[in-house]
């Protein structure tokens, strides 16, 4: 990744290994029915982010704030769609109970989801109005703690402490 796409994408490259590391101490993988429903619109809000993104120009103006130099729009799109395509990839597997669907499961929620949305809350702050992504970041940051907590969330029934 660092090596494609510059030094704009290391907080993806950090994400990414904490999904790796949740996935490797995670002794049991939730019900594919479970997560599934969230994995789906997580994905789903990732397209629309991706297009918001793409329309105003996100790849010319996010690299340059953390000293690179901006991205073609082909290297972008390239980018983001080989990530679609492993979540795709990933949302098979998960229906499967493959345990590796369940890092790219991880990694939708913290990196493409949480960690997106903060980002560009953050960017938005930086630039004192909108930045390229803003509108739909809210709903990539929600879709991305939903799915969190459909992953994270100790298996079983909830019991209320009265």
């Amino acid at each position: 990744m660092l090596a494609t796409m510059g030094r704009a994408v290391v907080f993806l490259v950090g994400a990414l290994g904490l999904s790796y590391g949740l996935w490797f101490v995670r002794p049991a993988l939730p019900a594919a029915s479970r997560i599934l429903p969230a994995y789906a619109a997580a994905v789903l809000v990732q397209c629309g982010h991706l297009t918001e993104e793409y329309r105003t120009g996100f790849y010319r103006m996010f690299p340059p704030v953390l000293g690179s130099d901006p991205w073609s729009a082909r290297q972008f799109l390239i980018f983001n769609l080989v990530w679609l395509g492993i979540f795709v990839f990933g949302g098979f597997g998960l229906a499967r109970g493959w345990r590796p669907g369940f890092v790219a499961a991880l990694f939708l929620a913290l990196g493409g989801g949480i960690g997106n949305g903060l980002g560009h809350l953050m960017l938005v702050l930086r630039a004192g109005g909108y930045f390229p992504g803003a509108y739909t970041a809210p709903l990539v940051f929600l879709a991305g703690s939903v799915l969190a907590f459909q992953l994270l969330r100790p298996p079983g029934p909830v019991v209320a402490a009265i």
